[in-house]
């Protein structure tokens, strides 16, 4: 069963069912580098033009959560993530990285800082000459102070893990086709900050 993000914090968040809300986050945020690895290829490239590995480059990355409020204390939620990356080494396209997770939240502690861990489930689209969409995993660990009772802060480090398929092409230059990626977990990890409205 998924946990995930977002939850009230504070007593006034963390209160009676009749109580309990929705909360909209938007939030930005920076993502790690995401490494491929090459499948081995029975024909290969020339050397010339073979590249073993490839990475998506760290960089920013946005998206949001909604998220209703349950008597755990906790949340349920969606969770929407867009990443846009050059490649190296050089590459003519981008890589874009978009994820959906179904997710859920678990109160540590209700204090002034709302402590959470949480988790999500979903899937992860990889973009760039050809797309791939893989199933895909998150573990985070967050907080998210008060500000008033319809407002707080959100900052949170969470971790992805992503299953692609043994020989995906979406790294695949037409022009060259020199790398097929080779089946493997695939993981990153983002540190996001945003605002939360409650209503």
């Amino acid at each position: 069963m998924v946990v995930g993000l977002l939850l009230p914090l504070g007593q006034g968040w963390a209160a009676q069912p009749d109580e309990l809300g929705w909360q909209l986050t938007p939030f930005a945020g920076y993502s790690s580098s995401i490494g491929f690895e090459a499948m081995e290829d029975p024909a290969p490239a020339p050397v010339a033009t073979r590249i073993d590995s490839l990475q998506g480059e760290s960089s920013g990355n946005w998206g949001f959560f909604i998220s209703k409020e349950v008597d755990d204390p906790g949340m349920i939620e969606l969770l929407y993530s867009h990443q846009s990356t050059p490649m190296s080494p050089d590459q003519p396209d981008k890589l874009t990285v978009d994820t959906l997770h179904f997710a859920g939240a678990l109160i540590l502690s209700d204090n002034v800082m709302a402590p959470y861990i949480g988790a999500g489930i979903g899937v992860t689209r990889f973009d760039a000459y050809e797309s791939e969409v893989a199933p895909s995993m998150s573990l985070a660990l967050g907080v998210q102070p008060r500000l008033t009772k319809q407002l707080a802060l959100r900052a949170e480090v969470r971790g992805y893990g992503s299953l692609v398929n043994d020989d995906s092409q979406f790294l695949c230059n037409p022009e060259i086709c020199a790398f097929r990626v080779r089946g493997d977990l695939i993981t990153q990890w983002q540190a996001n900050i945003g605002l939360t409205l409650r209503f």
